[in-house]
């Protein structure tokens, strides 16, 4: 089983796989929710311009691992949270930062509902 900081590796090593240019920093907004998770993202190229993050080319594994390191943060209720944000930076710095969005969760409730 992975580490949380095995985790984060892999995302950097993601985010790193997809950008095809010198790049000062980038940042991958993350959503799980029950057995599913999404990415969007962008990065910053050395032009300072804001580039789109190719998340399709992730490896299809980061999907799975994104959702055990949501099961490891949030278990016994601790820190729940619905949504991440992983910021990077060129020279392998990093931060992550857990939301909860009540409004997310509550949309989820109520098309579960249907």
């Amino acid at each position: 089983m992975k580490t949380i900081d095995d985790i984060y590796s892999t995302i950097a090593s993601n985010i790193n796989s997809v950008i095809n240019e010198e790049w000062i920093g980038a940042e991958l907004n993350i959503e799980a929710i029950g057995e599913m998770a999404s990415f969007t993202g962008n990065y910053v190229n050395k032009n300072d311009q804001k580039q789109q993050l190719d998340v399709d080319q992730f490896d299809f594994d980061l999907t799975f691992d994104i959702l055990e390191l949501h099961k490891m943060t949030t278990e016994d209720d601790r820190n729940r949270w619905n949504r991440a944000i992983f910021y990077l930076q060129s020279d392998g710095e990093f931060d992550m930062q857990f939301i909860w969005d009540q409004e997310l969760h509550d949309e989820v409730v109520r098309l579960s509902k249907g």
